[in-house]
């Protein structure tokens, strides 16, 4: 038994004026996903929200318990009927890794059979527009559906690592936030991110993916496609020039001067996805890099 992709699908703001808001385009990208997929809301028996700028800054309620009353995924269980169904959602902060943290976890549900199908969806978009300065990251949203499957192929490793050595640096040099109390009560959350810290992202998503394809068993030449987080920005670029296989791994070109934020892994994935490059790939690697730093990777095999 194993988990395998059912569909992956991807959103934008419909109009290129509109600031947007992150919960309502994470919960249209999850009802494409379903549309595109065909599954019933239904059936979706975990839902999970990676996103980490959120509309307003919002911390409660969770935001996928937002998106599940969206989408109509078991909200109420009908104990009438003695269908029980039910779907259990919960919001996931991991920053730049939290899209692969969740699938993990379904993935992980799956197999132990306490959900048949499962759903990541994330999304990020100016918490204030209007009123942010420097807001670096474009506003989209994604959602990715897992279902079960008796075939042993689909997700077959997981694997995070964790880079402790550097959060000192991160803190006092790289990339580092913190608030700015005023009397007015409009207080300020100011995040600095320098060129070091896509140093620091590259470098350890290399050494990362290194160790991953010792454990695996792996060469670079058994994988045929790398699905990359698309920020910090230059990541990708960065790491190609490291690991070579510039043809093999999946970039999204950038909205004007915002980047992919969560969401980027799932647009790499949709591209390669639509061209048929993920089908027809027997070995994939998704991996991603967050703050911390942290580095989540998985292998998929077709």
């Amino acid at each position: 038994m194993g988990s395998q992709i059912e569909m992956v699908s991807v959103v934008r703001p419909r109009f290129s004026f509109y600031k947007g808001n992150s919960i309502s385009l994470s919960a249209r990208a999850a009802s494409q996903c379903l549309d595109d997929a065909g599954v019933d809301p239904g059936d979706i028996g975990i839902l999970i929200n990676t996103g980490i700028y959120r509309h307003k800054n919002i911390g409660e309620p969770a935001i996928a318990a937002l998106i599940q009353e969206n989408i109509g995924a078991n909200t109420v269980i009908d104990t009438d009927s003695g269908n029980f169904r039910s779907t259990f959602s919960f919001d996931l902060n991991n920053g730049g890794c939290g899209w692969l943290t969740g699938i993990h976890i379904i993935h992980e549900s799956i197999n132990t059979e306490e959900i048949s199908c499962g759903m990541v969806v994330t999304g990020d978009s100016d918490p204030f527009p209007g009123l942010s300065q420097g807001f670096a990251f474009e506003t989209a949203a994604a959602a990715i559906i897992l279902v079960r499957s008796n075939d042993p192929k689909g997700f077959t490793l997981f694997r995070s690592y964790t880079f402790p050595e550097y959060s000192q640096e991160l803190v006092s040099h790289s990339y580092y936030g913190h608030l700015r109390w005023k009397r007015n009560g409009n207080n300020l959350l100011l995040i600095q991110q320098k060129d070091s810290y896509l140093d620091l992202c590259v470098k350890c998503a290399a050494e990362s993916l290194f160790s991953f394809l010792r454990e695996s068993g792996y060469k670079f030449k058994d994988i045929n496609l790398i699905i990359p987080s698309q920020s910090p920005d230059g990541f990708v670029h960065k790491l190609m020039s490291i690991i070579g296989l510039s043809d093999s791994i999946i970039e999204v070109p950038k909205t004007g001067n915002r980047i992919l934020h969560t969401a980027g892994p799932a647009f790499a994935l949709k591209k390669a996805w639509d061209d048929n490059r993920f089908k027809a790939s027997k070995r994939v690697i998704l991996i991603t890099v967050g703050s911390g730093i942290n580095v989540s990777v998985a292998l998929y095999e077709n």
